[in-house]
C-alpha cells in the first residue's frame, strides 16, 4: 500500500481550507482503498466457506421440495379428493416444478421430467409461460425507456435486460452527437454576465487549466528525474525504468495520487514542499482526489452487491470484509429453518389426512393474506 501523504499541521499557524480538505480526502482514500483490499483478500475464503456449509443446506431444502412436488402428483392420480383441494394440488404443483426449473441446480437430464409435470398441472405450458411474460416484460420495458422493441423474442431477463441496456446506451450517444451537432451549427448567443459572474468564471477557467497543467507538471518533473541518463549504474536504471512505467500508467488513468507517492518515493517531493503549494493547484488536487474517492467507494459497493447476488443472500447486517463468518452463520442458520419447514411439510404429505389437513391451513392462510 502507498504511503499515505499528508500536509503537516505548522506550530505557528493553522492549515488553509484547501491544505485540510486534501489532509482529509487522503485519509479517506487511504481507508477506501484499505476496505477494498480487505474484500478482495476475504472473498475467496468467503466463497469456499459458503460453498463448504450453505450450499449442502440448499441443495438438500431443494430437494424436499422437488419430493413435495412429487409426494403431491402422486397423490393426484388418486380418487377421493374434493375439486378445490384438486386445484390448489395441480397449483402447487406446476409452481414448485417452475421453481425447480428456474431456481434449482438440476441435472440437464432432468429438465424435461420437470418441464412435463409442470405442463401437466399447469394452465398454460411452461415455454409458453416464459415467452408470454417476456412479452409482458417488453412492452413493461418500451412504455419505461420509450424504445420500440419490435418483434425480437428472448429467451431470459438477462437477455432483455442486457438488449435494452444496449439500446439505451446507443440512443444516448445519438442525442448527444445531435445536440453537439446542432450547437455546432447555430451556437447560442452569449449571455450578459456580470463583473461578478465574469470574475467568477475567470478563476475557474484558470483553476480548470492550472488542473491539467499540474498533473503533466508532476509527470514531466517525474520523468526528468527518472531519465535514465541520470543512472548511476545498470541496477539503478532497471529502477528507473520500472518507477517510469508506474508512472507512465499512473499518468494515463489520471491517477494524481499515484503521482505523487511516486515523487514521495523517489523523495522528489515531501510534505513540507507540498505545503508550499498554491490553492489554485490544491483544489485541483482535490478535485481528482474526491473523483478517486468516489470510484473507490462505488467500487466497494459493487463488491457488496455482487456478494449478495451471487450467493443469494439475505444479510441482517451491515456487510464488512471482517464479518463475513457471521453471514455465513445467518445462512446457515437461514437455510436450516427453510430445511426445517420443508421437512415438516413434507411429513404432512405422506398420508392423505396429514395432506388434507395441510391444503386447508394453506387455504385459511391465503384468505387471511
Amino acid at each position: 500500500m502507498s504511503r499515505l501523504l499528508t500536509i503537516p499541521q505548522p506550530a505557528s499557524a493553522a492549515l488553509r481550507p484547501a491544505q485540510r480538505k486534501f489532509n482529509q480526502l487522503q485519509e479517506k482514500i487511504a481507508a477506501a482503498r484499505k476496505l477494498l483490499q480487505a474484500w478482495d483478500a476475504a472473498l475467496p475464503a468467503f466463497t469456499r466457506l459458503h460453498q463448504e456449509r450453505v450450499r449442502p443446506l440448499r441443495l438438500e431444502a431443494e430437494r424436499l421440495r422437488r419430493d413435495m412436488a412429487e409426494q403431491l402428483d402422486a397423490w393426484c392420480q388418486e380418487k377421493g379428493w374434493a375439486q378445490g383441494e384438486r386445484a390448489l394440488m395441480a397449483t402447487l404443483i406446476s409452481e414448485l416444478a417452475r421453481e425447480a426449473l428456474e431456481q434449482h441446480e438440476l441435472p440437464a437430464a432432468e429438465r424435461p421430467r420437470w418441464k412435463e409435470l409442470h405442463d401437466r398441472h399447469a394452465e398454460l405450458g411452461f415455454d409458453a409461460q416464459n415467452s408470454h411474460e417476456m412479452e409482458v416484460l417488453k412492452r413493461m420495458f418500451e412504455a419505461q425507456t420509450g424504445l420500440d422493441l419490435g418483434d425480437e423474442a428472448f429467451d431470459t431477463e438477462a437477455d432483455l435486460l442486457a438488449h435494452v441496456r444496449e439500446r439505451l446506451q446507443t440512443e444516448s450517444e445519438q442525442r448527444e452527437e445531435q445536440a453537439r451537432r446542432q450547437a455546432e451549427a447555430s451556437p447560442p448567443p452569449p449571455k450578459r454576465q456580470s463583473a461578478a459572474q465574469k470574475k467568477r468564471a475567470a478563476e475557474a477557467a484558470a483553476v480548470a487549466a492550472q488542473a491539467k497543467q499540474s498533473l503533466r507538471e508532476v509527470f514531466r518533473k517525474l520523468a526528468s528525474s527518472l531519465h535514465p541518463d541520470r543512472a548511476t549504474d545498470a541496477a539503478d536504471a532497471a529502477r528507473r525504468t520500472a518507477l517510469m512505467q508506474r508512472a507512465n500508467a499512473a499518468y494515463a488513468k489520471e491517477d494524481l495520487l499515484a503521482l505523487l507517492n511516486l515523487q514521495l518515493e523517489i523523495e522528489q517531493i515531501d510534505a513540507a514542499r507540498l505545503r508550499q503549494a498554491s490553492d489554485a493547484q490544491l483544489q485541483h488536487f482535490n478535485a481528482v482526489l474526491q473523483e478517486q474517492l468516489e470510484e473507490l467507494q462505488a467500487e466497494i459497493a459493487m463488491r457488496e452487491r455482487r456478494l449478495v447476488a451471487d450467493h443469494e443472500l439475505s444479510p441482517r447486517r451491515a456487510l464488512h470484509p471482517e464479518r463475513l463468518a457471521a453471514v455465513v452463520a445467518d445462512a446457515v442458520a437461514d437455510w436450516n429453518a427453510e430445511l426445517f419447514h420443508a421437512g415438516r411439510e413434507l411429513g404432512l404429505l405422506v398420508t392423505r389426512e396429514g395432506t388434507k389437513r395441510w391444503l386447508k391451513k394453506l387455504k385459511a392462510e391465503a384468505r387471511l393474506g
